[in-house]
């Protein structure tokens, strides 16, 4: 019995590695566009979770002070106005939006809309460049810049950038 030299197979074997790097690549590139995709649902839902939690406390407040002039809801809005610093990524956005909600809820919630000119002014000393530790493994210094009351709600813009330890 004879066995075939190798010479005539030597097309056919470059033809089968040509088709299974084909398919290692094919297959390493429709996996990075999945985890893109999975990667920005993941967010969205972040996104939802955090509009869906401040939606039910806006109703859970509306119910308790219906006709009442008091503060009922408090929206925390971040602005970068530096254009050197990177913007915040949704995780950590949402955590600091929580912290901070919590610190101003326990000086603003509930209060009269026409007396909070001087809880305005000792929540800005208290939480200037108050500094959140531990925020997806970062410090971040968070500065109010402006309060706006409208309607019962306080609306507050913030600039947080990261914490540098000394």
């Amino acid at each position: 019995m004879r066995v075939p030299t190798f010479e005539r197979f030597q097309r056919f074997m470059q033809v089968t590695a040509f088709f299974v790097c084909g398919m290692i690549v094919g297959s390493a590139v429709y996996n990075a566009l999945k985890i893109n995709v999975v990667n920005e649902v993941i967010q969205k839902n972040y996104e939802l979770k955090d509009q869906l939690e401040t939606i039910k406390t806006d109703l859970e407040l509306a119910q308790q002070v219906r006709k009442e002039n008091v503060i009922r809801n408090i929206v925390t809005i971040f602005r970068n106005d530096q254009g050197n610093s990177e913007n915040l990524d949704i995780m950590t956005e949402k955590e600091l939006k929580r912290r901070l909600k919590e610190d101003l809820n326990i000086i603003f919630l509930g209060r009269n809309i026409y007396t909070i000119n001087t809880d305005a002014e000792v929540a800005r000393k208290l939480l200037n460049k108050k500094v959140y530790d531990h925020v997806e493994d970062q410090d971040y210094e968070v500065t109010i810049r402006t309060m706006l009351l409208v309607d019962g709600v306080l609306q507050v813009w913030v600039e947080a950038k990261k914490h540098l330890n000394k």
